[in-house]
């Protein structure tokens, strides 16, 4: 219905022309890539490209050329040209070179930084210190240790003072910590620093570099940190400068790179022989001409192009097509599954099925006009599927709030006006037998189509069988059509006659015997069961199954009639919370609150039992969503190239 059809090429060349075929053709159809060996694995001389890509390590300096500069790495906006591997390792190779002395620089100044801050880290707390420190690292007889202990510590430490040969000076405190430096004898070395080890003394190293009292030492460290980072920063703009002038030659060199990149991606997707190489791989019907008119500019180039119908080796991808309205609404399919390449799109129909489903369940005309207003701003904003899909979902809400007659909760306001009257059908909390009964009537409609889908959807597949003998198959429909028709007249107390009865139970026979009909229908010879028994006991289960899921399914969809009650019962506990509050600001805030509540929280709601339905009742009477999405060499070769 709306699924682009597709044709499967193979593209036959040179072997030695490989790599510019893909980076000036290839890369720009298209195309959603095979793999050719597998797709020629009956063919003999046929083997795989076995190269690794050598592209990235290049790819990878030149990013690196561009991170060291803080320059943004070039998008795709390609003039088509690709230039030589010569070329690119030449260019590569001028830049690295010119950048070579100034990284260096970089990195020495990174390694000084570092240890100054290590300095200043060390010294901050020992600022009111009044040692020299050239004087105490000189010392031969007399040890010293700067560090810090935590202030319970450094209690008991002064009670240890005065029966240990040591003395301490105290730095500066802070929240937790005693900063200081404390003295001892040489030859008391071992037994002092037990002593302060078990007061949780952490020792600070103090850098050799340090010179004069620990505040001068401090000082330098600092004037010098600062003058590192103007410098830094000063050869990082030298650095920026060097790249801008071979900014133009690095972005051709990166495309390029990224172009060899991806052809190296197809390479692995493709074949060869010993003189010509091979990439296949699906394309729609509508670009072929394209594509074919490209390619007979290459004359030793030659395209094959094949129909779905005789290739047994490979499925076609899906690529669907549909009209502005519906595209939000392939999120849904793409959620489920796609479908196969002769299932029919079932995007129209969720599209359609769902917004009405959603606006039955949720009328009324202000939440449906915020609805739609706040979807329709976010889809064009943001492009956000679900925001369009909220958009549709709240005009046919905003629809079916006329025919309830309700605007935000009230249901007085658009009764009292002669023109939005006259739309004004049901009235939710007092039409309840008519809601309901119209909700399992529509659910009777859906189904009944939904199995219609199904017939045409399994004859599409090939499978007969279940077009005909299956519980969604043309069995499937008379049986639940003769039970409706049975149910309808007995509910009017009337007689329905025989031709239902005797349809339900021939249908119920076929339907137990699928198995069996299905292999004669398909000319099998070993269409006996091979244990009755087992056979027999299978059958009655899945036929008992089959009878619920029919009561079930056609029930389930008594929650549109619920719904649209519950949200007018919602909003009428929302104004007797109102009315309660009383006239005024409080009446006020009570119904903007409330209706929020009541739009978001039932909105919620409301939109995932709509897509309950889809999924569980329709989905699964016709559509089985196995089919695989079409990815385009084109758009991933574009992703690769604008990824930063």
């Amino acid at each position: 219905m709306s699924v682009e059809k597709m044709k499967l090429i193979s593209v036959v060349g040179p072997i030695q022309e490989f790599d510019r075929v893909v980076s000036e053709h290839i890369l720009s159809f298209d195309i959603h890539l095979e793999n050719a060996v597998t797709l020629l694995n009956k063919t003999k001389g046929i083997y795989p490209f076995s190269e690794e890509n050598e592209w990235n390590n290049y790819i990878a300096k030149t990013e690196e050329i561009f991170s060291s500069a803080g320059v943004d790495i070039p998008n795709g906006n390609d003039d088509g040209a690709t230039l030589s591997e010569q070329a690119i390792s030449d260019t590569i190779d001028t830049v690295l070179s010119e950048l070579s002395d100034k990284q260096s620089a970089i990195a020495e100044m990174d390694k000084r930084i570092a240890d100054c801050e290590t300095n200043i880290q060390q010294l901050e707390h020992l600022l009111n210190l009044d040692v020299n420190l050239e004087d105490v690292f000189d010392f031969r007889f007399v040890k010293f240790r700067f560090g810090r202990m935590p202030k319970a510590s450094y209690k008991k430490m002064l009670a240890y003072l005065n029966d240990i040969d040591a003395f301490f000076i105290e730095g500066s405190t802070d929240e937790t910590y005693v900063y200081g430096v404390y003295f001892m004898p040489a030859a008391s070395e071992e037994k002092i620093d037990a002593i302060f080890s078990s007061l949780y003394y952490e020792r600070i190293m103090i850098t050799g570099e340090a010179s004069g009292k620990p505040d001068e030492a401090f000082a330098y460290f600092k004037q010098e940190l600062e003058t590192l980072r103007r410098k830094q920063e000063n050869e990082k703009k030298n650095i920026a400068a060097l790249i801008d002038g071979h900014l133009p030659d690095l972005a051709k060199v990166y495309l390029s790179l990224k172009k060899y990149s991806a052809a190296e991606g197809v390479k692995r997707l493709s074949a060869h022989t010993k003189e010509s190489f091979y990439v296949m791989g699906w394309v729609s019907k509508r670009d072929l001409r394209a594509i074919e008119a490209k390619l007979d500019k290459e004359p030793k180039v030659m395209v094959v192009e094949e129909d779905p119908e005789i290739v047994n080796r490979s499925t076609p991808p899906i690529k669907l097509k549909n009209s502005r309205f519906f595209k939000p609404f392939e999120l849904f399919i793409k959620m489920y599954g796609l479908p196969s390449y002769t299932e029919i799109d079932p995007t129209k129909i969720v599209a359609l099925t769902y917004i009405l489903m959603f606006g039955i369940m949720f009328g009324d005309v202000g939440h449906g006009f915020i609805l739609a207003v706040g979807g329709f701003i976010l889809y064009k904003v943001k492009k956000m599927d679900l925001a369009g899909i909220m958009a549709a979902a709240g005009a046919v809400s905003t629809v079916f709030g006329f025919i309830y007659g309700a605007l935000f909760g009230n249901e007085e306001i658009l009764r009292a006006n002669p023109v939005t009257a006259r739309f004004a059908l049901l009235e939710p909390m007092k039409d309840i037998n008519t809601i309901l009964i119209g909700a399992v009537a529509l659910g009777v409609v859906i189904i009944l189509f939904s199995m219609t889908l199904g017939i045409i959807n399994s004859f599409k597949r090939g499978e007969p069988g279940a077009a005909l003998f299956g519980q969604n198959g043309i069995a499937g429909l008379v049986f639940y059509v003769s039970v409706l028709v049975l149910a309808v007249n007995m509910l009017m107390g009337k007689s329905a006659g025989l031709v239902p009865e005797i349809s339900i139970a021939v249908t119920l026979i076929i339907i137990f015997l699928k198995e069996p009909l299905t292999k004669l229908s398909e000319g099998k010879k070993n269409w006996k069961p091979e244990s009755v028994g087992e056979f027999l006991l299978e059958s009655f289960f899945e036929l008992f199954e089959i009878i619920l899921s029919f009561a079930t399914n056609t029930i389930s969809y008594v929650r549109l009639g619920a719904f649209a009650m519950a949200h007018a019962s919602m909003m009428s506990v929302v104004f007797i919370i109102g009315n309660m509050a009383g006239p005024g600001v409080g009446y006020a805030i009570v119904m903007i609150l409330g209706n929020a509540l009541v739009m978001g929280l039932e909105g919620l709601i409301v939109g995932i039992q709509a897509l309950r339905l889809e999924f569980y009742e329709m989905f699964s009477r016709y559509y089985t969503g196995d089919g695989r999405e079409f990815v385009s060499v084109k758009d991933s070769y574009a992703l690769s190239v604008n990824k930063k």
